[in-house]
């Protein structure tokens, strides 16, 4: 088997599959849903020493085994991970599903109550069924609260009105708009500088536009191997399970670019220079009820055949 895969924040060493033959029947269903190099061959499951790619701890076969006879080791995997499956009767059907999406809305006013430590585990725990580009996960979560959310708020505000004195000066445009794309600068002047001196502006007057009042705010990294949006996809299981507990959440989108690049705002926070800073996510019980759900559309859909 390939000593190697495809590499991770822990490396690329590949995982190793182990086979009980006793107690399999060589139904064939781990080697289906493998990507990577299972394979029968003499009547027996074996991993292919030929496969370009290694094991990468995907743990499908491990899923797709009714008789328990395959295990997975390695790149943080192992039989400990393997949890039976929710029956039928206990997975949300479709209408139940799509009613908790109805009611979601991106909340920007809190109640001023901290959250229970048992709720931010389960948003947690929920959000960690996300999938990811490569196996292992290299998405990392900051959970700030308290003491420290307010120290946050305050460095990533001090950090904004520094960077709008640079980047948002009629010099700096003036050269964005000759060397940049025009849909980059156009961003910069409408969207992004606008909204960074809105935040500073509203601090100054003691009004919280940035963080709104949060009481808990998750900052979702990840390591230099992992796709863009492996963040973004967990952040969004983290949003709907927050739904789910009773708690609102809004999702900011603005500080990762930002502390992506500040080594020392990563350093003070627990997360690895080398890391990005995918998106944020601030949860807390919502101060207004809403009673009419919003049923967007997207800008279009088509179907080619």
């Amino acid at each position: 088997m390939a000593a190697t895969t495809y590499r991770t924040g822990i490396g690329n060493a590949a995982a190793t599959p182990s086979i009980d033959i006793k107690s399999c029947d060589l139904c064939g269903s781990c080697v289906r849903v493998c990507m990577t190099g299972l394979t029968i061959k003499n009547g027996r499951v074996v991993f292919d020493p030929d496969s370009q790619v290694g094991c990468v701890g995907c743990g499908q076969c491990m899923a797709a085994c009714p008789t328990g006879s395959i295990t997975v080791k390695g790149r943080r995997l192992s039989s400990e991970n393997v949890l039976p499956l929710p029956p039928p009767e206990k997975c949300a059907t479709p209408d139940q599903l799509e009613s908790l999406l109805l009611r979601r809305r991106s909340v920007r006013n809190f109640e001023r109550k901290a959250i229970d430590k048992a709720l931010i585990d389960r948003v947690i725990r929920i959000s960690s069924t996300a999938p990811m580009g490569f196996p292992p996960s290299d998405v990392g979560i900051v959970v700030l609260e308290g003491k420290s959310l307010k120290e946050f708020r305050e460095d990533m505000l001090r950090y904004f009105k520094g960077a709008s004195r640079f980047m948002f000066n009629p010099l700096t445009m003036g050269l964005m708009r000759i060397f940049s794309k025009k849909i980059e600068y156009e961003m910069m002047r409408d969207i992004v500088g606008p909204i960074i001196r809105d935040y500073v502006e509203d601090s100054e007057k003691n009004i919280d536009s940035f963080l709104y009042d949060c009481p808990a705010l998750l900052l979702f990294h990840a390591g230099p191997y992992a796709q863009k949006e492996d963040p973004v996809i967990a952040a969004t299981y983290a949003m709907i399970s927050a739904e789910s507990l009773g708690l609102g959440s809004c999702i900011n989108g603005m500080i990762g670019p930002f502390m992506s690049r500040n080594k020392k705002l990563k350093r003070k926070y627990g997360i690895p220079v080398e890391n990005f800073v995918g998106i944020c996510l601030m949860i807390g019980y919502p101060a207004v009820r809403y009673h009419n759900a919003i049923r967007r559309d997207f800008a279009s859909v088509d179907f080619l055949t």
